[in-house]
């Protein structure tokens, strides 16, 4: 019987060493305790139970700490991890890490959460192993120590194991030591990082090191700068709820809940909603035509062929490439660069029929912005109340990801990966060489992702006398925003380079609010300002004779809006 229980062959008891290691990932204690008396009968050495339980516990350790980094990858887990608060337990946790770990170990049912939590925080990884294999040496020698000896000569172990461990601390505290270990983990790390796939090692990099936004045209974002303001997070219907409260309290102060469509008289609802965007740039007179980009409209009609096409184009001036976008959009919707005759043959075969559409000119300054002026009537001058740069969305190559993985990466392109995933499905396996920028989409709108800068700094006296020119040929226009591409910072500030694309109405935002270093408060103040500055301004209109449009006008031109969206192609 007991030549039976003698040690067994490496081969012959690989299944049941494989077995003790599978157990520690159901309960640690329990494979410890299994292995004890596997070496209390003699079956297998206490060295190779202790390695193969040790094994064990490190690799599921090292399972949940990579489920937890590889949860990153779900957007709505990445956009939970993200903002100041979890910065500062970010911060904690990697301060606290060594008693965090030691206190998992000890106290049951917490193990899980906290290892998953740290590969969500992004502890870095050779430190979470580092700890890891410590203590859970510790923790296997300890209680193998207990159930395999005697009271006494288990004493004995403790003292020495608890000595031993208390001198390596002591050593550890040491610079000279802290160096060495430094520089023992990089070598490591310099050699298990090439074998670990390439998802892995991107989750274990975490995002990338923060950069610096640098496109042309506009002021470099510094690096580190948040790219994801509070007012984002926050689902829309939520959001608006305070502007609603304040809509019903301004239409009973003013006697109107559809007042502000009385805000530009010449536009269709005062351009609040369902407006026509080619009116809106037909409002600008000849003399201030030469700052707006040239515009045709067409309605897209089977019967169209490619030789009157190119004719309504010729004529207005124009040539490829082109942008198309619908006359009746929001939010970019819809709005696509088509870069020769087949590229807008596709895009009219996509477009509802009999709908009308814009061809546009392609501008091509780099720079973007929304300026948001204000003149009521009779003023001679207005004010620009809001501008804000828009920077695209984009992603810098780095010579050995995908664009789909640098979508992923980037924390501001990740916010819109569906709609990038669409828009760019036939490109996504592409590896973008080194400090190329792959723009995401044309348009830059916070809707695909784009990021809003508060430029009201570089607001200039010359800036603003270049729009009031522009305004005096714009009979009835008081409210709205102008959306314009410019050369450079330097020559938007003396009113020269740039060109009017879009001209909205009292539905426009003044969009810096959107800026993500605005707090959520100064981003209501702002929104706030200007729902009670249109309802003043509709108000000054009203009284020199414009008529707002009654509730039901104002619900068809919604319905029509509303209607006309989902059947626009998708943007690109």
């Amino acid at each position: 019987m007991f030549a039976a229980l003698q040690p067994i062959t490496a081969f012959a008891g690989f299944p049941l060493l494989l077995g003790l290691a599978l157990l520690t990932l159901l309960h640690e204690d329990v494979a410890i305790a299994v292995g004890a008396s596997l070496v209390s009968v003699g079956t297998v050495s206490i060295g190779v139970t202790a390695i193969t339980l040790l094994c064990g516990i490190v690799i599921g350790d090292l399972f949940i700490y990579v489920l937890g980094l590889l949860s990153l990858r779900i957007n709505w887990i990445r956009r939970r991890t993200e903002g100041p608060m979890l910065e500062r337990c970010r911060g904690a946790l990697q301060r606290n890490l060594l008693p965090t770990l030691v206190t998992c170990r000890l106290v049951p049912g917490v193990l899980f959460p906290t290892y998953f939590a740290c590969g969500v925080m992004r502890v870095p990884f050779l430190r979470f192993i580092a700890i890891t294999l410590a203590t859970a040496g510790v923790h296997v020698g300890l209680l193998l120590t207990l159930m395999t000896s005697s009271l006494e000569a288990a004493a004995i172990q403790v003292q020495v194991i608890g000595i031993g461990c208390a001198a390596l601390l002591m050593i550890l505290r040491t610079k000279r030591a802290q160096s060495v270990v430094r520089a023992l983990l990089a070598r490591i790390r310099a050699v298990l990082e090439p074998l670990l796939p390439e998802a892995l090692r991107d989750a274990l990099h975490g995002s990338p090191t923060p950069r610096a936004i640098a496109l042309p045209g506009l002021p470099v974002v510094p690096a580190g700068a948040p790219t994801i303001g509070w007012a984002e997070r926050i689902p829309p219907l939520l959001f608006y709820i305070p502007l609603v409260a304040q809509w019903l309290a301004l239409g009973v102060r003013y006697r109107s809940l559809s007042l502000p469509t009385a805000a530009n008289p010449s536009i269709e609802a005062g351009g609040l909603l369902g407006e026509s965007k080619i009116a809106c740039m037909d409002l600008i007179g000849p003399e201030a035509r030469r700052w707006a980009a040239k515009s045709v409209a067409l309605v897209n009609r089977p019967s169209l062929t490619p030789a009157q096409l190119e004719s309504l184009a010729s004529g207005a001036g124009l040539s490829f490439p082109l942008v198309a976008k619908p006359d009746i959009g929001w939010r970019g919707i819809g709005v696509r660069l088509v870069r020769d005759a087949a590229d807008l043959r596709t895009y009219l075969q996509g477009f509802p029929a009999d709908v009308r559409l814009i061809l546009q000119e392609h501008v091509a300054y780099a720079g973007e912005a929304g300026i948001f002026y204000v003149r009521k009537p009779g003023e001679r001058h207005g004010r620009i109340f809001s501008m804000t740069f828009r920077y695209y969305p984009h992603v810098v190559g780095d010579g050995r990801s995908t664009l789909r993985q640098l979508i992923a990466a980037d924390p501001r392109a990740s916010w819109k990966s569906e709609l990038h995933h669409e828009a760019l499905a036939d490109r996504l396996d592409e590896v973008p060489e080194a400090g190329r920028t792959v723009r995401l989409s044309l348009v830059g709108s916070s809707r695909v992702g784009g990021l809003y800068k508060d430029a009201c700094g570089h607001v200039t006296a010359t800036l603003t006398a270049r729009f009031d020119e522009i305004a005096d040929q714009m009979p009835g226009f008081h409210f709205g925003r102008f959306d314009v591409r410019f050369a450079s910072v330097e020559r938007l500030a003396v009113g020269e380079d740039f060109r009017i694309i879009e001209v909205n109405g009292a539905g426009a935002e003044a969009i810096h609010m959107w800026d993500p270093e605005f707090r959520l408060g100064d981003a209501y103040t702002t929104l706030f300002h200007q729902q009670a500055l249109m309802f003043e301004v509709a108000d000054a209109c009203r009284a020199a004779g414009a008529q707002p449009l009654t509730a039901l006008e104002l619900v068809r031109y919604q319905r029509r809006q509303q209607t006309l969206l989902p059947l626009y192609p998708a943007s690109n």
